[in-house]
């Protein structure tokens, strides 16, 4: 998923490939990362780590992708890896896809009730 025409009224986000973002990202929205992001993310959407996306923070979304790479902790309703994908980090979930040619290292815990504001 790449965001596109990202306004200041847009309910989405985007971290380009030449961004590097550190702090709390926290909201409602989707948000699309190629640069980097290290911190904290909250966000009640979307996150998506695409191809040249580096995240180092825990993530608490409704759904993480992950094309980059991605460590840290997830807590999600949704967790997918995609192909070139590599997550690095415990995953708390419903659902977790891992697609051939991503890689999962951590512990994966679907036997969980999520925060009702990440579950659709």
């Amino acid at each position: 998923m790449v965001v596109e025409n990202v306004t200041r009224d847009s309910s989405s986000g985007y971290i380009g490939p030449e961004l590097v973002v550190r702090g709390r990202l926290s909201g409602e929205g989707d948000v699309s990362i190629d640069g980097q992001f290290e911190g904290e993310m909250s966000i009640r959407g979307r996150v998506v780590v695409g191809a040249t996306g580096r995240v180092r923070a825990p993530v608490q979304a409704s759904y993480v992708g992950v094309r980059g790479r991605l460590e840290g902790a997830v807590g999600a309703a949704d967790v997918v890896v995609e192909d070139g994908g590599e997550l690095l980090g415990d995953v708390r979930a419903l659902s977790v896809g891992l697609e051939d040619g991503g890689a999962l290292h951590g512990t994966v815990d679907m036997d969980v009730t999520l925060p009702g504001d990440l579950v659709d």
